[in-house]
């Protein structure tokens, strides 16, 4: 993994070399291995790249970053990898081309100068690019960003300049660019905890969308792109539909093993350690299995262990690894050390960004880098396989949604009512939770009803959001994913209720707070974490198997379970989900109450002028009072203050 930039000014305006070494400081973690800077004509040029480098495959300098193509006159910065650059290598090869050095970088360079922008549909990987043309008369760039947005990529179009980077780090060294917030942005973030793609806290910045690509040439943007999730989600397999109900599992148990194999032998391609992440949940059990059968030597596997039971899952990390017969490191990490990494959040996060699970995962990161280079992740398997808690209730109210508004709406209003002042009598976390599904049952439309899933956790409804913020005009009546779901009926593409609820989560919560977590807490150590449940043959097989397979008789994730069973005792394979949580509800009543007072404080906020005092102040006692768990918005709004406080 890497870090990149670049900047395109107005045509006149002059470069300094030093904004360019401000953008190439900011990116050092991510790339500490080598520093590379693209400047054309010192003193005259208007533009420039900026590459670091986190030394991966082929560690030669000859590899280093900004390559230049066979022409002489195309450049690239690169961060990721391409999984399936070797076939391409050959296939190039046999057209006459030939290779400087053994990197993935340079296919990607001689694909672009033999098959033009078709060679963005040909990468199998995790990547984000800026590729620069200069083969005609005015230089084009390029922006291009992998299929399922694992690797981040920002840009700013503002007047008549144009700037990228792998962060909004970089673009913060730019002294033109805008940093107004964007209040409708700000609501959002503190709904789902996360800033919603492709927007980014700054009304001027976007974020460039997976498995899209964009060009800049003469002042002018364009955008396109080469891979479209709606295009695969609809895909039903006609393999199996005329077997037995027996014979039609295990013909998919057996799909999804060769598969898994497949992808993890395609990732596993370094020329540095590489290890896995262990949980002894269902996915990094499967991932660590299928690396250790694909290796066929001794791997390594890195966990996390806490003392306070409920949050531990040490437990079973260490029976899988003793299982697959893995050289296992595993850290005992203490509440103080989570807590202790709250001021620094400011450094690791460029915009804010709230999942508290965070934390711990920093914490992973760190202890494996002292052994590898790159580690393999979980993530996606929940995306693909129907695996979260909500997938499950959003399919079982699928009924509801025919009910009209104005049957649905004052029935759950009642209920919400009635809810509501039984908790204010004796407060419970079952009433909270009555209050909160009474609300989301008022819901008016199927993109209002996706934010009560995909978004906050707690019990207040999108409009009390909304009266946090001093400037909250309309925002409670906007919702984000219905971007998405235009997008979808704009496709005319017939997609079941479960499709849609995995389109959704994928496109939200999936790039915006899984990936994000893993990219940020891992790029913040110089560690390389790679998803082979994402990898393309992944997706392609997650879109054929029938449903009932991912989700049935209410088990959750049950062909990827099944394969489990086939390989670890009932232990690890009949134990629930836990996930990487963090007791934020009791640190926020105890040790973090003073991030309470620091940052939510009444003075401040009135001095700010963002959020609304007495609305905070209210829900600071609610919580405080046990009235309710209000813990996820209060840490979404500690975070943005910490993110303020840094670069604001």
């Amino acid at each position: 993994m890497c870090g990149i930039s670049g900047v395109f000014l107005k045509p006149g305006e002059i470069l300094e070399m030093s904004v360019l070494k401000k953008m190439s400081q900011v990116l050092a973690d991510r790339g500490p291995d080598a520093e590379g800077i693209y400047f054309p004509d010192p003193g005259r040029s208007s533009y420039g790249l900026v590459h670091r480098r986190l030394k991966i495959i082929d560690l030669s300098d000859q590899a280093n970053q900004p390559m230049i193509g066979p022409s002489g006159q195309t450049r690239i910065v690169y961060n990721g990898e391409i999984y399936n650059f070797r076939e391409l290598k050959i296939e190039l090869e046999k057209s006459g081309y030939s290779f400087r050095t053994q990197s993935d970088t340079e296919v990607i360079l001689v694909g672009f100068e033999a098959w033009g922008t078709e060679v963005f549909k040909r990468l199998n990987g995790i990547f984000a690019f800026g590729l620069l043309d200069e083969r005609s008369a005015q230089p084009k760039l390029f922006l291009v960003r992998d299929s399922m947005g694992v690797k981040p990529l920002f840009y700013v179009e503002q007047a008549g300049r144009f700037a990228f980077g792998s962060t909004l780090k970089p673009l913060m060294q730019l002294d033109w660019i805008d940093r107004r917030i964007e209040s409708q942005t700000l609501f959002h973030f503190l709904q789902f905890s996360h800033i919603p793609s492709p927007r980014s806290i700054f009304r001027q910045i976007r974020q460039v969308s997976p498995g899209g690509w964009l060009q800049w040439h003469e002042g002018k943007l364009s955008e396109d792109h080469y891979f479209n999730l709606i295009s695969i989600l609809p895909i039903q397999s006609l393999e199996s539909r005329k077997m037995s109900p027996a014979a039609e599992e295990d013909f998919w148990l057996r799909k999804l093993e060769e598969s898994l194999l497949q992808s993890v032998d395609q990732q596993r391609v370094s020329d540095v350690p590489v290890g896995c992440f262990l949980s002894g949940g269902i996915d990094s059990s499967l991932i660590a299995s299928a690396y250790a059968q694909v290796e066929r030597r001794k791997i390594s596997t890195f966990s996390i262990a806490f003392r306070e039971k409920e949050y531990d899952e040490s437990t079973y990390a260490r029976e899988v690894a003793r299982t697959l017969g893995t050289d296992h490191h595993e850290w005992i990490v203490t509440p103080r050390e989570m807590r202790d990494l709250i001021p620094q959040l400011g450094d690791v996060l460029d915009q804010p960004f709230a999942d508290p699970s965070i934390l711990p995962t920093l914490l992973l990161m760190k202890f494996a880098r002292q052994k590898v280079t790159v580690g393999f992740s979980g993530d996606g398997g929940d995306e693909l396989f129907f695996g979260y808690d909500y997938h499950q209730i959003l399919y079982r109210i699928s009924a509801l949604r025919r009910v009209p508004q104005w049957v649905r709406g004052p029935f759950f209003q009642s209920m919400e009512g009635l809810s509501r002042g039984l908790n204010q009598i004796h407060s419970s976390n079952r009433l909270q939770q009555m209050v909160k599904f009474s609300e989301m049952m008022q819901f008016e439309d199927e993109a209002d009803l996706f934010q009560y899933f995909v978004g906050m956790v707690g019990p207040l409804r999108a409009d009390r959001v909304a009266q946090l913020l001093v400037d909250h005009q309309g925002s409670s009546r906007w919702a984000c994913f219905r971007d998405w779901l235009v997008e979808l009926d704009a496709a005319k593409v017939p997609m079941p209720w479960e499709n849609k609820i995995a389109y959704v989560f994928m496109k939200t919560f999936m790039v915006d707070t899984v990936l994000t977590k893993t990219d940020r807490a891992s790029m913040t150590y110089g560690l390389e974490a790679r998803v082979p449940f994402l990898n393309r043959n992944m997706l392609e097989l997650a879109s054929q198997i029938p449903f009932h397979l991912k989700y049935k008789k209410g088990v959750k994730k049950y062909l990827l379970r099944e394969l489990l069973r086939k390989k670890f005792p009932p232990s690890i394979y009949a134990r629930k989900k836990q996930g990487f949580g963090v007791p934020l509800a009791m640190w926020l009543r105890g040790e973090l109450r003073y991030l309470l007072d620091e940052y939510l404080g009444e003075d401040r906020l009135r001095r700010e002028g963002i959020l609304y005092p007495q609305a905070v102040r209210n829900l600071v006692k609610a919580h405080l009072d046990g009235k309710a768990n209000h813990s996820h918005l209060l840490w979404s709004l500690i975070s943005f203050q910490l993110w303020k406080e840094k670069y604001l």
